[in-house]
């Protein structure tokens, strides 16, 4: 077996983690699993909304990283125009998203705080 035969094709995965696994774990897994920890199932005080807006700023800078980290990775490592391409575009569609998603953690705050 050659050294081309046992090396993964470039543009597959990162580190172990395939593409996939990283961008439905940092979309969705990790963003809900905070959210749901950090709720605050009675009435809230203040320290919860620092802490649900503190959940929803986390959530969507790993979601905004990850997805420039794959687009980067890709790049690196000289993947296919296609596969380039179509991780811009997901990058596109998230990092606007989840700058929306950091304003109205923010906006959120500051109303239920009441400054």
């Amino acid at each position: 077996m050659t050294d081309v035969a046992t090396k993964p094709r470039p543009g597959t995965s990162l580190r172990g983690f395939s593409a996939p696994i990283l961008l439905v774990g940092a979309l969705i897994v990790v963003p809900v699993t905070l959210g749901l920890l950090t709720t605050s199932w009675s009435a809230p005080d203040p320290e919860a909304y620092v802490r649900m807006a503190f959940a929803s700023v986390a959530g969507g800078t790993l979601a905004i990283a990850t997805v420039l980290g794959l687009l980067v990775d890709r790049i690196i490592r000289r993947a296919t125009v296609s596969t380039i391409a179509i991780f811009a575009v997901i990058a596109l569609m998230v990092v606007p998203y989840e700058l929306g998603v950091l304003s109205r953690a923010a906006d959120t705050l500051l109303f239920n705080l009441s400054l």
